[in-house]
């Protein structure tokens, strides 16, 4: 807010190389006649006589008040035109009425001195022209060795607008090629040392090793610019070709490189049992990185026990899966996939594995014992009758004879195969139950006692089995009703007596290779 000639006032001002002297009266207020309230300003008989010309209408009361007149006192929307020089030059410097309002623009009043730029407000206050504002948050430091510097300096001939400017813009690049010197830099400081709050860390964390290290020994001749920031960068490949140094070093050990963090079960071959006796480059003889060069293992680099071992084999090329006999702890005391038991707890290995691969004929018990085996080639599930674990094939553990002839009574001792499997061929026709020795003939005719005998009672009193067979055994043609089944009781008496009303033979005995109707008594010739 400003207020036109209210008070004697001389001020010298330098307004761009001019001197300029401004003089204005006081005026004492004068009491203000009554007045209807509601009266507006230019009614009849009242300021009626007096009026501004567009565009400066509207209600008085806005640049003027009740207790004076003069002077007119007027708040712009621009406040810049409310402070400074401004409001000592007069509302008529600018207004004009009957003109339209001038523009808020410094260019339209004042020359602009610097090549044509326009935008004052920027740099400049309405105070004096010397006077300028603070820096834009985008501008250059004016710290340092930058405070003597005149605006000029830098904006030479400044054309409007002024571009950025960055350090690299006078300063040239440096440190190798680099532009963002504020990184470390702050014109406060000067060049010489690193601005307030610098880390290396924002570039490269210095700890253990580096720390005793002189910049000049990473940054030669004060090239910053493409440094290394891994460890091949600076120390190149070791160990044959390896770049992953801090997989295995670290730069905080005292010893540096010699130290290591490395625990080989990280490469997935943990080393156990006789491996963790060899040395990784040859300390005793035997070496699986050659000179150090851990990029290159033995044997190509294969966890293979064959990539190693295979020369010190003596199962043949083809066997080649160690591991399933064999561990770390050495090659000796190997363990079977299954477990050995019996004679074969005791056997070398040699004696199952005869091929020239060092695998075995077979996983049956005839694979290996064919040869041996006395029950015919149609004998092969021996595990049957026999078990491993006894210290040879006998005693005989189990046994489940064939179904069709049950062994029972005389007929359930196990040890006495031989009486009906001569030479124990089991596959091969059983001797007669006559000729084994075991049996007297009773009758004249068949011989597969089986087919009518029971085993479960003393085979000489057995009863003939009219009424049931056995599965499996010769048909018996008494057993059906419609050949025998039909005879009253279904049975004649007991042996032989019973037997020879059909069967007559001699010397008292049946023959079952004939029988008469008409001498049984049952029916007349």
């Amino acid at each position: 807010m400003w207020l036109a000639g209210a008070a004697v006032l001389l001020t010298v001002l330098t307004l761009a190389g001019c001197v300029v002297a401004t003089t204005s009266t006081a005026v004492k207020a004068a009491k203000h006649p009554a007045y209807t309230a509601g009266t507006a300003c230019d009614a009849s008989g009242c300021h009626d006589t007096y009026k501004h010309k567009t565009p400066y209408t509207g209600p008085c009361e806005k640049c003027h008040t009740l207790e004076t007149w003069k002077p007119a006192v007027y708040s712009h929307i621009d406040t810049s035109f409310d402070n400074g020089m401004h409001p000592l030059i007069g509302c008529a410097m600018c207004h004009t009425e009957g003109e339209p309002l001038p523009s808020p623009l410094c260019s339209k009043c004042h020359d602009a001195p610097h090549g044509g730029a326009t935008y004052c407000v920027k740099c400049h206050t309405t105070t004096a022209w010397g006077i300028r504002k603070s820096l834009p948050s985008w501008h250059v430091s004016l710290l340092g060795g930058h405070k003597n510097l005149e605006c000029f300096d830098c904006h030479k001939d400044a054309p409007a607008p002024a571009q950025p400017r960055t350090c690299t813009n006078c300063h040239g690049t440096n440190h190798g090629g680099l532009t963002n010197c504020q990184d470390c830099h702050s014109p406060a400081n000067g060049w010489q040392k690193p601005k307030a709050g610098w880390s290396h860390d924002t570039f490269f964390k210095i700890r253990g090793q580096h720390a005793k290290l002189d910049c000049t020994q990473c940054h030669v001749n004060g090239r910053f610019a493409g440094t290394p920031k891994v460890c091949v960068g600076c120390h190149g490949k070791q160990h044959g070709g390896l770049t992953d140094c801090a997989s295995c070093h670290t730069f905080m050990a005292s010893a540096g490189f010699k130290y290591t963090t490395f625990r080989h079960s990280s490469t997935g071959f943990p080393l156990t049992g006789m491996h963790t006796k060899v040395g990784c480059m040859g300390s005793n003889g035997v070496q699986c990185h050659y000179n150090a060069k851990f990029a290159q293992v033995r044997g190509g680099g294969s966890h293979q026990c064959v990539a190693c071992h295979a020369a010190n084999s003596p199962h043949g090329s083809s066997v080649t899966q160690c591991q399933d006999c064999h561990t770390p702890a050495g090659f000796g005391g190997a363990t079977h996939p299954y477990t050995l038991v019996g004679v074969h707890a005791t056997l070398a290995c040699s004696r199952c594995h005869t091929r020239s691969d060092g695998s075995v004929p077979g996983t049956q018990c005839v694979s290996c014992h064919a040869a041996q085996s006395p029950h015919g080639a149609g004998i092969t599930r021996c595990q049957d009758c026999h078990s491993n674990a006894a210290p040879a094939f006998a005693p005989i553990t189990k046994f489940v004879h064939p179904a069709s002839v049950p062994l029972s009574g005389a007929h359930a001792d196990k040890t006495k195969c031989g009486r009906c499997h001569p030479a124990l061929v089991f596959d091969a026709p059983r001797t007669p139950c006559t000729t084994s020795g075991c049996h007297a003939t009773f009758h004249v005719g068949p011989t597969d006692c089986l087919s009518c005998h029971f085993t479960t009672v003393p085979f000489v009193h057995a009863p003939v089995m009219f009424g049931s067979s056995l599965a499996g055994l010769p048909d018996n043609p008494h057993r059906t009703a419609t050949t025998f089944g039909t005879y009253p009781g279904g049975f004649f008496g007991t042996f032989p007596t019973g037997c020879m009303k059909c069967h007559p033979g001699p010397g008292g005995l049946p023959d079952f290779t004939q029988h008469s109707c008409t001498q049984t008594g049952c029916h007349a010739s």
